[in-house]
């Protein structure tokens, strides 16, 4: 018995009010997308139903026609199919059929296809290891800005997560090991990155023929929306696509700027002015008496507009200066895109682990899989704020299964039926240093107490972190300690005595002292869960062979500035591909 149809006979006509919404809609969903996955397929079937939109010109996706106006369901599935190599993509080929069609347009025509296609990340095998994995966050940078899919030529898309899922059973696979990025990492960059890594652990030693990634474990790289700063193509043209906005900020921003500087012309001339006379100097302002003098009210009028014009431009490109560095657009996704699709990810992957989650992706492509499934520890990887998004992670997890903030039982590290919280690594976390302390209910604090280890990678010489962090945090952290003292700026100080056993002190640096990272109040045991890794000074992080002191402190943190930031000014090529792209944007 046939699946009913609750639509009309095909071709499909646009309904005349929502035809431009639902046709951009649709070819969004297309650009944005894997080729062959779930949501793609679905997308363009119902492009295939529809006859050509009135007043477009005709284009092609895949070979195909954007908009087919076929028959008949059949018609529909022999195009996909024509398109596919069915051999590449199983799981394509086992499910996309008639039936799978007349579902998709079902949801079409009872205005459900957002919830049939809503998926917040993507995974990906790589074509050479299948080992290796990509799971991507389908939320893009920007509203108006496509995503950048991964090369297809490495890595293949799976159909859905049951795919993924069958694939674990198949393989057996014993540890799931994923690992983000941080602040400032573009898709593409990552991608490159990942996939020199992949080559890396995958890598067989020549003695004994093996990689560092043992056979039954998977290693997985997430990506989340990040940008480049400064020269990131949206940063300059939303204010073009939203002129609107951007003039209603421009017009707050003057009428801030002008009532704050009537405030510093006032007291300027009030005070600051006659002191400078007194002392025999000439400043450019007027005393504020002058303005009794009727003859200078017209240059008195413009001094006070002048002083109105520098609080505007200076308070502008401050605003300007704070969006280009994307701390913060970085900081928000990561919290709000990034961290909640990485925890659907994970849902539904423990999901596909049971049995048979999805009633159109029976195990059928993993047949010889058991039924039968162990536990999967999971090993979790972030570096700088891309811990923050782990913590997150961590949270929204906690609040899906449960919380338990002691570890009394083997069951308070479980993430699902399948999956087993084990290791949690963080590299220079972007974290406040607060959160690991006692108060109020931390949620950092009871997510970490999941982990069954956790190791922390610090060092009191990163730059980022102990000074553009402080500024990028200074105006959002409740207090001026979270934001100024950092996680991933711990570090080990020598206790050690003649004679005696090494020991240490966890401690944190401010300016030339230091003081105890562990406070009287601070949640010791969290503190002494951690397995520290001080790499305060490592080569490639700390180029100032010197010995920490209050009086080396500062040289120590002028040398590796200087550093840091020659390395950027060296990546010139990086830099005029950026240009090339924003003038291309731009259509100069």
């Amino acid at each position: 018995m046939g699946t009913p149809q609750n639509y009309q006979k095909l071709p499909l006509q646009w309904h005349p009010q929502t035809v431009n919404n639902d046709c951009t809609w649709l070819e969004f969903i297309v650009n944005n997308s894997a080729p062959f996955s779930d949501w793609w397929t679905k997308t363009r079937i119902v492009q295939l139903a529809h006859s050509q939109p009135p007043n477009t010109k005709p284009t092609k996706v895949q070979g195909l026609p954007t908009y087919g106006a076929y028959g008949s369901e059949t018609e529909i599935v022999e195009a996909l199919r024509s398109t596919c190599p069915l051999e590449e993509y199983p799981a394509f080929a086992h499910q996309v059929n008639s039936v799978y069609v007349t579902k998709v347009l079902n949801s079409w025509g009872n205005q459900e296809f957002a919830r049939a296609i809503s998926r917040n990340f993507e995974v990906y095998v790589d074509r050479q290891h299948s080992n290796i994995f990509l799971v991507v966050s389908t939320a893009p940078p920007s509203l108006n800005l496509n995503r950048q899919l991964p090369p297809l030529d490495r890595f293949r898309p799976f159909f859905n997560i049951a795919e993924f899922g069958a694939m674990i059973r198949s393989e057996q696979f014993q540890h799931l090991t994923l690992r983000t990025h941080g602040y400032s990492t573009p898709a593409t960059s990552f991608y490159q990155a990942f996939i020199n890594e992949a080559e890396s652990i995958c890598l067989q030693g020549p003695i004994n023929y093996v990689g560092t990634l043992t056979e039954k474990s998977a290693y997985i790289g997430y990506v989340w929306p990040s940008e480049q700063p400064i020269f990131a193509p949206q940063l300059w043209l939303d204010a073009r696509r939203n002129w609107g906005i951007f003039f209603k900020f421009l017009a707050v921003i003057a009428l801030l700027s002008w009532g704050i500087g009537t405030v510093l012309y006032v007291l300027s001339a009030l005070g600051i002015v006659p002191l400078l006379s007194r002392f025999g100097l000439d400043p450019i302002l007027d005393p504020l008496w002058a303005w009794l003098n009727w003859r200078n009210l017209g240059s008195l009028f413009w001094q006070w507009q002048a002083v109105a014009f520098v609080v505007f431009v200076l308070w502008l490109m401050l605003m300007q200066l704070l969006r280009l560095v994307v701390y913060q657009r970085d900081r928000y996704r990561a919290i709000h895109y990034g961290a909640p699709d990485l925890a659907e990810f994970f849902w539904r992957l423990d999901k596909a682990l049971g049995e048979n989650p999805y009633g159109s992706m029976p195990f059928g492509l993993g047949s010889d899989a058991p039924l039968a499934l162990p536990s999967l520890k999971v090993n979790l990887v972030g570096h700088s704020m891309g811990c923050l998004l782990m913590v997150n992670l961590l949270r929204i997890l906690s609040d899906r299964f449960g919380k338990d903030d002691r570890l009394e039982q083997l069951s308070s590290t479980n993430m699902g039926e399948y999956l087993q919280l084990n290791k949690l690594i963080l590299s220079a976390p972007d974290i406040p240093l607060e959160f690991l302390r006692e108060g109020r209910n931390n949620y950092v604090r009871s997510a970490i107490l999941r982990c069954r280890d956790i190791y922390l990678f610090s060092s009191d010489r990163d730059v980022v972190l102990r000074y553009l962090s402080l500024l990028g945090n200074w105006f959002s952290e409740p207090s001026l300690e979270m934001s100024g003292l950092r996680l991933g700026n711990v570090y080990l100080k020598s206790l050690q005595k003649a004679s005696e056993a090494p020991k240490y002190s966890l401690c944190i640096r401010v300016m030339l002292s230091s003081q105890g990272a562990v406070q009287p109040t601070s949640a010791r045991d969290l503190f002494e869960k951690f397995n520290y890794l001080d790499c305060s000074e490592m080569p490639g992080i700390n180029g100032a062979k010197l010995n920490l002191s209050p009086q080396t402190s500062l040289v120590i943190d002028g040398i590796n500035s200087l550093l840091f930031f020659r390395k950027k000014l060296m990546s010139i090529a990086v830099i005029t591909g950026l240009i090339r792209q924003v003038l291309k944007y731009c259509n100069v």
